[in-house]
C-alpha cells in the first residue's frame, strides 16, 4: 500500500507537470485565432476519440457502463473542467494580467482543502496547512505577481477566483465518481465527451477546419500534442493518482503545474526566471516534501 501511495504522487506530480505545457499550446493555438473554448473542443474531443478507440482496442467497451444515478457526477467532472475552469480562466487573463490569473487560480487547493472537511470528512491536518501556504507562496513568488505589481480590478479578481472554484469543483466531482466504484478511463471517457459537447455551441469550427485545410500535417501534430499533453496523459495520471491520497493533498501537489511551466516557459521561449521566482520553486517543491515527510517511528 505504501509502494502504491508513492506511485500515486508520481502519478499526480506528472499529470501537473504536463498540464504545465497548456501555456505552450495556448500560444500555438491563439496565434492561429482560435478562441479558448474552441481550444478547449479541439484537445476534449480528440482526448474523447483516443480513448473510445482504446477501449475497442482493449475490449473493455464494458468500462462504458454506468448508473443513469451517477449521471450528474459526470456531467460535473465534464462542465467543471471544461466551462467552469477554462471560460473563467480565459476571461481572467483578460481582465488581469497573467501573473495574477495564475496566482488566483492557485485558490483552488484552498477550496478543494475546505470543501473535503465537510463533504467527504478529510482531514485538515497542521502539515496539510502549512503545505498548503507554502505552496501558494510559492505560486505567488514564481508567478512573478510581486515584480509585475499588477492593478487589482474587483470584478477581475472574482472572476479570477471563480477558475480557481471551477478547478476545485472538478477534483471534489472526481474524488465522488472515485468513491462510486469507477476507474480513471471511465471518469475520462465521459468527462472528455461531455466537456467538449458543452463547448460545441462556442466553437468555431470552420476556423478549425481552415488551418486544418491549410497546413494539415503541422495541426495534426499540434492538436494531437495538445489532446495527449493537457488532456489525456494528465487527466488520467491525477484520477489514478487520488485513488491514494485525500483530494486535498493531490490538488496541492498538482500545484507543481506553475513550477513546469516556468521550466518550460526558460527552455523554449527563453522565459528567465527572477529570483523570487526560483525561491517559489524551492517553496514548491519544500511544500511537496511537507506532504509526504513522514515522522520517524522512535523505537
Amino acid at each position: 500500500m505504501q509502494s502504491s501511495g508513492k506511485v500515486g504522487v508520481v502519478a499526480v506530480l506528472a499529470a501537473g507537470c504536463f498540464w504545465g505545457t497548456t501555456g505552450i499550446f495556448v500560444r500555438i493555438l491563439d496565434g492561429f485565432g482560435y478562441s479558448p473554448l474552441t481550444i478547449v473542443f479541439a484537445r476534449m474531443s480528440l482526448a474523447f476519440v483516443i480513448l473510445l478507440a482504446a477501449f475497442a482496442l482493449m475490449k473493455k467497451l464494458d468500462l462504458l457502463h454506468i448508473r443513469l444515478k451517477d449521471l450528474w457526477v459526470f456531467i460535473g467532472t465534464g462542465v467543471s473542467s471544461a466551462i467552469l475552469l477554462n471560460l473563467f480562466l480565459s476571461m481572467s487573463t483578460e481582465m488581469n494580467t497573467l501573473a495574477l490569473a495564475t496566482v488566483l487560480l492557485t485558490t483552488a487547493p484552498i477550496f478543494v482543502v475546505l470543501l473535503s472537511r465537510p463533504i467527504f470528512g478529510e482531514r485538515i491536518t497542521k502539515m496539510k496547512v502549512l503545505a498548503l501556504v507554502v505552496a501558494f507562496t510559492g505560486c505567488v513568488l514564481v508567478s512573478g505577481v510581486i515584480d509585475k505589481g499588477p492593478a487589482f480590478l474587483p470584478f477581475g479578481i472574482f472572476i479570477g477566483v471563480l477558475a480557481g472554484v471551477g478547478y476545485a469543483l472538478y477534483n471534489i466531482m472526481t474524488r465522488f465518481a472515485l468513491d462510486r466504484g469507477y476507474s480513471s478511463l471511465t471518469i475520462n471517457v465521459y468527462s472528455f465527451g461531455i466537456g467538449a459537447a458543452v463547448c460545441v455551441p462556442f466553437t468555431n469550427f470552420a476556423l478549425v477546419a481552415a488551418t486544418i485545410a491549410d497546413a494539415p500535417g503541422r495541426m495534426a501534430v499540434i492538436l494531437l500534442l495538445q489532446s495527449l499533453f493537457v488532456s489525456l496523459f494528465p487527466y488520467m495520471l491525477y484520477t489514478y493518482g487520488m485513488k491514494f491520497m485525500d483530494t486535498g493533498k493531490a490538488s496541492i501537489l498538482a500545484s507543481i503545474e506553475t513550477v513546469a511551466a516556468t521550466v518550460f516557459g526558460f527552455a523554449i521561449y527563453h522565459e528567465v526566471p527572477t529570483v523570487l521566482s526560483v525561491a517559489g520553486i524551492v517553496l514548491m517543491l519544500f511544500a511537496v516534501f511537507l506532504l509526504n515527510y513522514k515522522r520517524p517511528v522512535k523505537l
